[in-house]
């Protein structure tokens, strides 16, 4: 992996590294200071995830992305696999390697007896592998994207594991690899002369589902709890219990004011303990609450600052798989802190999404410091490298001693 790779140390993105452990930092902060009073071991994992992550970021970082983009096919039939695994096989079948459900869910594999064990998301899996794979399938067709044939066989291959996350059900999830998707194909070259007709049809359409699912038969197309979370972000008045979480998660930041109650020492109850999954997908919420407006502002600052970071290593890549896969990390990341976000403030319709790098699980942290790994790899090796500097590294010379 490391023969023949010299990499420009003065290309490394400390600054990326630095901003995702910041994250994860004000995630352990929030995390701790929700869950001191149940007395679980949920902080303490998470601290051994974010440990777990770095060093996987770092171990990435020297690893070609190419190499890793070779394995496309492999990665994505097995994607395909753990997907179906956790559809079809249950705990009768398979007693300490399971597909997991919660309530209608089914988006977990259990490993390890029941009360114990761990639980992995397959869904994180097909993130990187939408990424890679599209990566490769952008360059293989490179000149022919504007051809029907060709967006059709891009479509399939890319659609048939988004369905299946669909179907889990994980609508959040979807929509976001989904805009993935659509953003790659466009950096790829989609035409204009495509993209405009596509959003003319598009744009109606969406207007018309609104319309429709606001009817008293609008469950024909989606299920009959999404229509209502769609519906309750629309007609607050008409779903108090539906609109219970969001409604006490924007009452939470409200009360944290500007610095926080955590920063002021203030011990008075905290309104999170009304907020159900508070320490995942909605943990901006707790970010509010215990860090204020400051921190909030912080939190939404590093996101930000990763996205420009990330399109800076885009912009110097020195190929264009390198350019795509770096796109793709880059939209991934944002689209879901703003999905995120979006359901915490009752922007957007409540549905379950980790914040990225804060949320407590272990299948999102570590998926998205790989992530981060990848991209890292992608600026050491960008267009700007001099092999003849003083801050080369030839990792093949090195490889000749052992």
């Amino acid at each position: 992996m490391f023969r023949n790779k010299g990499y420009s140390i003065n290309n490394f993105k400390f600054s990326l590294l630095i901003s995702v452990v910041l994250l994860s930092s004000i995630g352990l902060v929030v995390l701790q200071a929700i869950t001191k009073v149940e007395n679980t071991g949920m902080f303490k994992k998470q601290i051994v995830g974010v440990m777990a992550g770095i060093f996987i970021a770092l171990v990435f970082a020297f690893i070609d992305y190419k190499i890793i983009c070779k394995f496309y096919i492999a990665l994505y039939i097995l994607n395909i696999l753990l997907m179906l695994y956790c559809k079809f096989v249950s705990e009768a079948m398979m007693p300490i390697l399971y597909g997991k459900s919660v309530e209608d869910a089914r988006r977990w594999i259990h490993i390890g007896p029941r009360g114990g064990g761990l639980d992995v998301m397959p869904s994180e899996i097909t993130k990187l592998t939408i990424i890679i794979c599209l990566a490769q399938l952008l360059i293989f067709y490179e000149g022919k994207l504007n051809k029907i044939s060709t967006l059709a066989i891009i479509a399939l291959v890319v659609g048939f594991p988004i369905a299946l996350v669909l179907e889990q059900p994980d609508l959040s999830t979807t929509i976001v690899i989904t805009l993935t998707f659509l953003i790659m194909i466009f950096v790829g070259g989609l035409s204009l002369k495509i993209v405009i007709p596509a959003v003319s049809v598009i744009v109606p359409v969406f207007i018309g589902f609104l319309w429709y699912i606001q009817q008293d038969y609008g469950t024909n197309i989606i299920k009959k709890y999404q229509r209502e979370r769609i519906l309750s972000l629309l007609h607050p008045e008409d779903y108090p219990d539906l609109m219970y979480q969001q409604n006490n998660a924007r009452a939470a930041i409200k009360s944290g004011g500007v610095f926080g109650k955590l920063i002021l020492g203030d011990d008075s109850p905290r309104l999170t303990r009304f907020v159900p999954v508070v320490e995942s997908d909605f943990i901006f919420s707790a970010v509010g609450e215990e860090l204020g407006f400051v921190g909030s502002a912080l939190v939404i600052v590093l996101f930000a600052l990763l996205l420009i970071i990330s399109l800076s290593i885009a912009i110097k890549a020195k190929d264009k798989l390198g350019r795509y896969v770096a796109i793709g990390i880059a939209s991934l990341i944002t689209l879901q802190a703003f999905v995120n976000i979006g359901v915490v403030i009752s922007l957007l319709p409540n549905t379950g999404i980790p914040l990225p790098f804060l949320s407590n699980g272990l299948s999102s942290l570590l998926t998205n410091y790989m992530l981060i790994g990848i991209l890292l790899n992608i600026g050491l090796q960008n267009k700007d490298v001099n092999p003849t500097g003083d801050d080369y590294i030839d990792f093949g010379k090195y490889h000749k001693k052992f």
